[in-house]
């Protein structure tokens, strides 16, 4: 396995930019709970087809689809949480881990499983409308709408939500 490096390392930096803004997240409270939603979705489909549903939603996907990728732990030490940092919701360490652990594996993911969408582009897309999520027991509480996690199966029975611009756009505007 070659880890693609330079796809880790845009990554780290694609998750140290997200910060809480509570105005945008309420603005796109709909869109964000789609994408969550379709997040939790997606990486079901993904842990239910490797056998990796241990620890799901923040499950190593990565790491069931090549057991022998590394990634240089100091750039992983990155995304540790900040001391200093007044964010609310940072992006959860173990979920930017895991994100970056998937990025890392370039274009593999793909090529064994075309059927299968990124599952980790809806929650950075969600970064994108206003920042991250804080756990809490059985959700994922988006600042303004809380999202029920439920089981891998119930997820990955689901059927996929349209997440391009437009339809998320629409969602917004009705609220």
């Amino acid at each position: 396995m070659v880890t693609d490096t330079a796809a880790a390392e845009a990554m780290v930096e694609r998750l140290l930019a997200v910060k809480w803004d509570g105005d945008l997240a309420f603005a796109r409270r709909q869109s964000r709970a789609r994408l969550a939603r379709e997040f939790l979705r997606r990486t079901a489909e993904w842990a239910a087809t490797l056998g990796a549903e241990q620890g799901w939603p923040v499950s190593d996907l990565a790491g069931a689809l090549d057991p022998a990728l590394t990634v240089d732990p100091e750039l992983l030490n990155r995304l540790a949480p900040d001391d200093m940092s007044t964010d609310p919701r940072p992006v959860p360490p173990a979920l930017g881990a895991a994100i970056v652990r998937w990025a890392a594996l370039g274009d593999l993911p793909r090529q064994r499983f075309p059927q299968l969408e990124d599952p980790y582009e809806p929650i950075l897309e969600m970064f994108a409308r206003g920042g991250a999520f804080k756990r809490a027991p059985g959700e994922l509480d988006l600042g303004f709408i809380s999202i029920q996690v439920r089981t891998v199966a119930d997820r990955a029975a689901l059927e996929p939500l349209p997440i391009d611009a437009a339809s998320l756009d629409a969602l917004d505007q009705e609220s």
